[in-house]
Formats: structure tokens, C-alpha cells, sequence
């Protein structure tokens, strides 16, 4: 690529992105205060709540487990709102949501039942809603620049993972347990609930203004819409379910596990902590680039590269364990993670069209769930058994190099999904 030819891609990008910011903020905010809900920052709560509770590590993941299970079928049932509701009002339900499962999170030490409900929301309207809220809007608001919306839109969970660690970690060492799920609910009502609202203010419409605000004159790609029942029969929708939920399932494991991982290995808590900074900047920039791969090539062409990253750092921990690793481990990790979250947001509209996006992303979405509901008690299951932590990240790194083959020989069936399987009439 030529300078002039990257002062393009920049100017492009640009201009996307002046003529849309309000739209792109609002998504990215709803990735960022995901955060809430996502493992890597449950995770720092752990021992605290394990010891006030007298939990083994398999029941703890037993109980977050189920928790987070029930939320993928609230997932899988109520999604369709996304399509049914608009962007505004969706959000405005799932960040209320999100607050109140964070105020009863400070009181989930005093009761296993509270802290099963506790979960429940936060797995529900943090991991659950705020990503399907957002992606989802992103997918059905633009269409000839979509790779580059999503990447920019899942810029929130890179950037979340980045900052809300560390500042959890903070407060819960100088003000307590309490006081950080208690403040973040403040936040929530008082910070991302006006914000999302006044950025979500005006709705966007892609029929009536993507050729003015999408940035580039390209003919858009006609995609036959199918419902969530006619993608549910195809395999090929069974067989891409096997490679996207690698992500979620190993990472979720690998971060509720982490502080277990450092003691058997021998790691520093502290660089391990650290080295979320290499997670999220490999996050950011994976994403950008598949953003970019997608609108110029297609999402479904780099399904058998993305999962790469993952499984090479998957072996670190059981064959080179070495604390001059973690940075290495921790960037493979976020290298996928964000190649994930650019790549699911455009491959489901690109191949099954974006009517009824709402309802099949929820379909995806809430067997995500499911897997990250399955991934803490499995792995805490047979940690008790002996079986070492190391040995089973080693395992699922050579689960994930089998689907990106496979993924690598179903590309002729997804080349020509829409081209010779055209759905019968919405049903």
C-alpha cells in the first residue's frame, strides 16, 4: 500500500466517522459499560465473595454458571426487540437494567440467592444486551461501510477492558467490594444513561441516508433476509456457531480462572494485570484491521484466520510458562477477541441479511451466552478433578486450530449462501 494510498484509507475513515459520530459514540458506550458484565471484571470479585460465602471453585462457577445460562435464554427470547424497539429505548432498558443488577451485586456477600440474581442481570443486560443492543443497531445502520462501523462500535469493549480493571482493582482495595458494584450503578444512571440517550436522540435510518453519510459510493450488495426459524435449519449456520463460540468460551474460562492460573504457574498477579494493556491494545488494533478486511474483502473469507491468535496462546501456559510470556499470551487472547467482535458484527447481516437481524443475532447471541455460562463450571468441575488448568487451555487451543479448518472448508458454501438458497417467505 502506497502513502497516498494510506492518506485515503485515513481521510476515508475519517470522514465515516465525522459524518456518523453521534451514532458510532452511542455504540461504543454501550460496548464500554458491557464492562459490568463481562468476566474479566466479575472475575475481580471472586475471593471476595468465595470466602464470604464459603464456595468451592466449582460451585462458585456452578452458581455463576447457572446465572449466566438463564440469561442466554432471556437472550434467545427477548431479542427480537432490537428490531421491534428503537435503538434508543432498547438502550435506555438495558443500561437501567445493568444499574440495578450492579446495586444488588454490592449486597450478593450476604446471600447466595442475591448473588445468583446479581449475576443473572449483569450476565443478562451487561454481556447480553449491551453487545446485542449495539451491534445490532450498527449491523442495521449501515450498510456500505459496515466492517468499518462495527470495528469502530466494538471499540467499547477493548477500551472498557482496559480502563475498568485497573479502577476496580483500585477501589476495591481502598473502599471495599460494596462500594464498587454500589458506585457503579451511580454511574450508570447518573453518567451512561443521559449520555447514550442524547447521542441516541436522532434516529438513524440506512434507507434514507447511507449514500450521504456512509462516506464512499459503493453499490451495496443485495442480501435475501432470512428469519431466525429458515437460519436456524441450515448447517452452515450449526458449523460457524462451532468456530464463534471458541472466543467466548476459552476467554471466559481463561479470565474467571486467572488468579488460579497465576498461583499454579507461579505468575505475578500484578503483571498478569498488566498485562491487560497488551489485551486491549491488541483488541483495538485487530479490530480496526478486520474492519478494514471486511469492507474490502468479505467477513465470511476471514473466518479461517481469526481464531489463530487464540490457539497459539492457548499453549503458552501447559509449554512455555514463563512470566516473559504473559504479554505474549494476553496479546494472542485480545488479537481474537477483537477480530470477534468486528468480524460477528458484520458476518450475520452479510449472510442472512439485516430485517430480521435482531432475532438471529439474539439466536448467536444467546448460545455465546450459554457457552460462557458452560465455560466456568466445566473448567472449575475439573480443576477439582486435578486436571490442570494449564492442560485444558492446551486442549481448547487445539480445538480452535480444527475449526478454523473447518471454517477454511466451508468457505464454498458460504461464498454462495444467499446465491442458491433463497428463503421462503418470512414466517
Amino acid at each position: 500500500m502506497t502513502d497516498a494510498t494510506r492518506l485515503q484509507t485515513v481521510g476515508v475513515m475519517l470522514k465515516f466517522v465525522a459524518a456518523n459520530a453521534r451514532w458510532l459514540l452511542a455504540g461504543l458506550f454501550l460496548c464500554f459499560f458491557s464492562g459490568f458484565g463481562q468476566t474479566y471484571f466479575i472475575s475481580l470479585s471472586n475471593e471476595t465473595i468465595r470466602s464470604a460465602l464459603g464456595l468451592s471453585h466449582m460451585q462458585f462457577g456452578l452458581a455463576y454458571s447457572i446465572s449466566t445460562l438463564a440469561s442466554a435464554v432471556c437472550v434467545s427470547q427477548f431479542g427480537y426487540l432490537a428490531d421491534r424497539w428503537s435503538s434508543r429505548r432498547a438502550a435506555a432498558v438495558t443500561i437501567f437494567g445493568l444499574a440495578l443488577a450492579c446495586f444488588a451485586m454490592a449486597f450478593s456477600v450476604y446471600s447466595l440467592f442475591i448473588l445468583v440474581i446479581s449475576i443473572f442481570g449483569l450476565r443478562l443486560f451487561g454481556q447480553g444486551f449491551c453487545g446485542h443492543v449495539a451491534m445490532t443497531s450498527a449491523g442495521k445502520w449501515f450498510l456500505n461501510n459496515r466492517g468499518k462501523a462495527v470495528s469502530i462500535v466494538g471499540l467499547g469493549f477493548p477500551i472498557s477492558e482496559a480502563v475498568m480493571p485497573g479502577i476496580a482493582a483500585f477501589v476495591i482495595a481502598g473502599l471495599g467490594f460494596s462500594v464498587l458494584w454500589a458506585g457503579g450503578a451511580v454511574v450508570l444512571l447518573l453518567i451512561a444513561f443521559p449520555l447514550i440517550a442524547l447521542l441516541l436522540r436522532i434516529d438513524r435510518v440506512p434507507d434514507q441516508v447511507a449514500k450521504a453519510s456512509d462516506g464512499l459510493d459503493v453499490d451495496v450488495e443485495v442480501v435475501l433476509d432470512w428469519t431466525r426459524k429458515q437460519v436456524s435449519r441450515r448447517p452452515e449456520f450449526h458449523a460457524l456457531l462451532l468456530a464463534t463460540l471458541c472466543p467466548p468460551f476459552m476467554v471466559t474460562a481463561f479470565f474467571f480462572h486467572q488468579q488460579h492460573l497465576a498461583e499454579i504457574t507461579g505468575w505475578s498477579p500484578v503483571v498478569m494485570v498488566s498485562s491487560m494493556l497488551f489485551f486491549a491494545v491488541a483488541q483495538v488494533v485487530s479490530s480496526l484491521v478486520t474492519g478494514w478486511a471486511i469492507d474490502r474483502f468479505k467477513a465470511r473469507q476471514i473466518l479461517p484466520f481469526y481464531l489463530l491468535p487464540l490457539s497459539l496462546a492457548l499453549f503458552i501456559p501447559g509449554f512455555l510458562p514463563s512470566e516473559a510470556m504473559i504479554p505474549v499470551l494476553y496479546s494472542g487472547l485480545g488479537m481474537t477477541a477483537g477480530g470477534a467482535a468486528a468480524l460477528l458484527g458484520a458476518l450475520w447481516p452479510e449472510l442472512f441479511g439485516a430485517k430480521y437481524l435482531g432475532e438471529i443475532r439474539a439466536l448467536a447471541y444467546a448460545a455465546m451466552v450459554a457457552s460462557t455460562a458452560a465455560s466456568p463450571f466445566l473448567t472449575g468441575f475439573l480443576i477439582d478433578l486435578g486436571v490442570s488448568f494449564s492442560h485444558q487451555l492446551a486442549f481448547m487451543g487445539g480445538f480452535s486450530l480444527l475449526a478454523s479448518a473447518l471454517m477454511g472448508l466451508i468457505q464454498p458454501n458460504l461464498a454462495h449462501l444467499n446465491a442458491k438458497l433463497k428463503p421462503l417467505t418470512a414466517e
